[in-house]
């Protein structure tokens, strides 16, 4: 029996659109180690203490849900329990049939957003205190703009500012396809209707993966392509009614600046970033974490020590969220693409300097090449899709692991078969 690993987001779309192919194989390449054994990390920005909860709804894009629609899969972590699976008395919503979606994304914890190029149109829905999903009122929204977001490779084309009263999608161009990249603002209810932002569209250099730091003071947007290349950053302040604005600077280029994807943490002083380079992807290892301080503008530079020297590449990170959170996660794929890396854990301290974790890297968590946190910080969703090459056949998983202080990752149940691979989203019970 053949096995290989697909990076998640890269291939959905293919997935749907074109069925069921096997990966390339790569050659593989060694890059260099952090510091040889990992050690606890400096204290962080936060505690690296977690919360008391114990349980966390997990919602994915599922494109093939029936014979005339799409859904959306919903699943409950019940730690007390000690399961994994689907939402007890959950009813699959319908979507647009074979779309798996450009992007998904929660806002406050009581609301749901995802969108579907093939419709143009935007879906919304309220999430109840079991992980049940009821349609918002106006819900699906039209977005002609949609098929014109990044899919099938962006892991942040759709994201809501820290407070999720914004949501912010990424654009290449509008449904006439004469205009540039755009970014479109829209404001978020009190009962999870969506309006837009006075001034949205806004025209933007480049698309790519979005991020805002940790207070929502910023909006950043990579230059990222399908290859996991880039160059620039681009910087926008953000207005209370959602208006963007350029940071003067931007947008930031160079060596420094050629990032896949970067995130915030929550005290909104650092931006951490990845290339997303690696051998199974184009080629390049690049086993390095870029960390930039963010001036009093928004402006980005690279702190002292920048880039932090990985184990392995990593293809996609998550940071914490929550206001003690200081721990990093990264994930990827090994060179020949025949198994996922081990998870790697870092802690950030008041300089922006990265330690790694005591364990790290985590070979328990090694079934994902993308990763999730809830709103607590205290639980870590890691998600792939394994490849039968033998029978042609695809399995998407997830492994929710319990992140315990100072960042180690433990499993409380077994690792989750899913339905369909897509894009998903993680938040705590209301």
């Amino acid at each position: 029996m053949t096995m290989q690993v697909r990076a998640g987001f890269m291939m959905i779309l293919a997935l749907v659109m074109m069925g069921l192919a096997g990966c390339d194989h790569y050659n593989c390449s060694t890059g260099p180690i952090l510091g040889g054994s990992c050690t606890a990390g400096a204290p962080g920005l936060g505690t690296t203490t977690t919360g008391s909860a114990t349980a966390a709804f997990v919602f994915v894009a599922d494109a093939t849900g029936a014979a005339s629609n799409g859904t959306i899969d919903g699943y409950t972590l019940n730690t007390s329990a000690s399961t994994f699976g689907p939402t007890p008395t959950y009813t699959a919503p319908a979507t647009p049939l074979n779309d798996g979606g450009v992007g998904m994304v929660v806002a406050q914890a009581k609301y749901l957003y995802t969108g579907f190029g093939t419709t143009s149109t935007l879906y919304g829905w309220s999430i109840g205190s079991a992980g049940t999903l009821t349609a918002l009122s106006a819900s699906p929204y039209a977005a002609p703009f949609m098929p014109f977001v990044p899919v099938g490779f962006g892991t942040q084309s759709i994201i809501t500012n820290p407070a999720g009263s914004l949501l912010f999608f990424s654009a290449s161009a509008t449904g006439t396809g004469t205009n540039g990249p755009q970014v479109f603002v829209y404001q978020i209810g009190s009962d999870g209707t969506l309006t837009a932002a006075g001034g949205s569209p806004f025209s933007v250099p480049f698309t790519g993966n979005l991020a805002t730091d940790g207070l929502g003071k910023y909006l950043y947007i990579t230059d990222a392509s399908p290859a996991h290349t880039g160059s620039e950053i681009a910087a926008y302040s953000i207005g209370t009614t959602g208006a963007l604005t350029m940071v003067s600077g931007s947008p930031f280029a160079g060596n420094d600046f050629n990032m896949w994807q970067v995130q915030g943490e929550p005290t909104g002083k650092f931006m951490i970033g990845t290339t997303g380079e690696s051998v199974a992807i184009n080629t390049v290892d690049n086993d390095k974490l870029y960390v930039f301080s963010i001036g009093t503008t928004g402006a980005l530079t690279e702190v002292s020590g920048s880039p932090f020297v990985t184990q392995s590449s990593p293809l996609s990170i998550a940071v914490q969220s929550d206001a003690n959170g200081s721990l990093i996660y990264t994930f990827g794929l090994t060179d020949d693409r025949s198994a996922f890396n081990s998870v790697e854990g870092y802690s950030i301290n008041s300089s922006g300097a990265l330690s790694a974790v005591t364990g790290s890297p985590f070979s328990n968590a090694a079934v994902g090449d993308q990763g999730a946190l809830d709103q607590s910080g205290d639980f870590l969703f890691v998600y792939g899709v394994v490849d039968n090459l033998s029978t042609n056949t695809i399995t998407p998983q997830m492994g929710a692991f319990a992140v315990a202080s100072g960042g180690a990752l433990t499993e409380p149940t077994t690792t989750l078969t899913l339905t369909s691979p897509g894009f998903f989203a993680v938040t705590d019970p209301q």
